[in-house]
């Protein structure tokens, strides 16, 4: 009797084993995940060029049926119109002088005022870009010059840039007067204010260029392509 028990374990053993073998799970299938589909998007881009080259970027925004082309600037984020809605005020936090405009390709077709209700599709690429306000300088490489507006610890809100074409030998006071934002007193020796923004007793605006402070006869400096010229609000020393 003891001799046969272990030929009875090895049986239990051997259908213990193909038990097992077919209770073993399988692996399953891994699902094939497909790429999320993009083709439902316009894109909205500024291009900076040569007059604004730091100012290029581009955006994807979610296409929806009646989506117009002031509607998908509006929703960009980027763009303000002005108060009749007829024009681009600013783009970003960039405004233009009279010397400049911002102009709308549609697809890279010119876009009229007139069409700015015009219906988009999927798909679409909307380009925001710097143009002479002379229509007969296409083609030309134009040169900027850049006034920054600061309003410090001051009126930290306040924070804006204006572009306009440099102008051989202009100063620092030909900005500040071009500009339109900037008031000077009669001498044209000292900023009045900025933006309708007139200093305290104990406030004062800094003029700065390539963030280096002028001194006293500053305004006559003459300036090169690409300077920035800067005010900011600050407490008086």
């Amino acid at each position: 009797m003891m001799k046969k028990i272990p030929g009875y374990i090895g049986v239990c053993l051997l259908l213990l084993a193909i038990l097992a073998g077919c209770s073993e799970t399988q692996p399953s299938e891994q699902p094939i995940v497909k790429e999320t589909e993009t083709a439902n998007t316009i894109t909205v881009a500024v291009d900076g060029s040569t007059f604004l080259p730091d100012a290029t970027k581009s955006i994807k925004r979610d296409f929806s049926e009646g989506l117009t082309l002031k509607k998908a600037l509006l929703n960009s984020g980027l763009v303000d119109f002005t108060a009749d809605g007829k024009r681009i005020q600013s783009v970003g936090e960039v405004s233009l002088d009279s010397s400049l405009s911002w102009a709308v390709k549609l697809n890279g077709k010119d876009i009229e005022q007139q069409d700015w209700d015009m219906e988009l599709h999927a798909k679409d690429e909307v380009i925001i870009y710097v143009k002479a306000a002379d229509s007969g300088g296409d083609g030309v490489a134009y040169q900027t010059t850049l006034l920054k507006v600061s309003g410090g610890n001051i009126m930290p809100t306040l924070n804006r840039q204006y572009a306009g074409v440099y102008v051989q030998e202009c100063t620092v006071r030909d900005v500040l007067k071009s500009s339109g934002i900037v008031r000077m007193s009669e001498n044209n020796k000292f900023v009045v204010s900025v933006e309708n923004v007139t200093p305290r007793m104990n406030e004062r605006w800094v003029i700065m260029v390539n963030d280096k402070e002028l001194m006293e006869n500053g305004l006559d400096m003459k300036l090169n392509p690409r300077d920035a010229v800067k005010l900011e609000l600050t407490n008086a020393s």
